[in-house]
């Protein structure tokens, strides 16, 4: 048989399509959706062992998550300094709020009223 890519685990993964089946000194994680995959044993592992391997897995995730965070904050970056975008910031400058609750609130507002040096902010008329 062809040797097996983590692709097809890793579409499967993905999706949510695992099974894990508990036993009392270990586990299977299975991929029911994908026949070509074997199942994967799972083995108990001594408690410092495992805390050591838990703690890598988890410090790797980490660095994993603040890898892409940085990609993202670049292709944001990216994207907003890009010319389409500024084009299209400009020209919604020039077009009318669509919001209706915006636009009845400023057409039913009162004017501001100024604000008379010594007059007392709590009871407006007077000093």
């Amino acid at each position: 048989p062809a040797p097996l890519t983590a692709a097809p685990r890793r579409a499967a993964l993905g999706h949510g399509a695992a099974a894990l089946n508990m036993g009392p000194d270990s586990a299977t994680l299975g991929l029911p959706e994908e026949p070509r995959c074997p199942a994967l044993a799972l083995a108990q592992l001594p408690a410092a062992e495992a805390r050591s391997q838990l703690q890598a897995l988890v410090f790797g995730m980490a660095g994993c998550i603040e890898s892409l965070e940085r990609r993202l904050e670049v292709e944001m970056l990216a994207r907003s300094c890009s010319p389409e975008k500024n084009a299209a910031q400009s020209q919604r400058l020039f077009l009318p709020d669509p919001s209706p609750r915006k636009s009845r609130a400023s057409d039913s507002a009162l004017p501001a009223k100024r604000k008379v040096p010594g007059e007392s902010l709590i009871n407006p008329g007077f000093k």
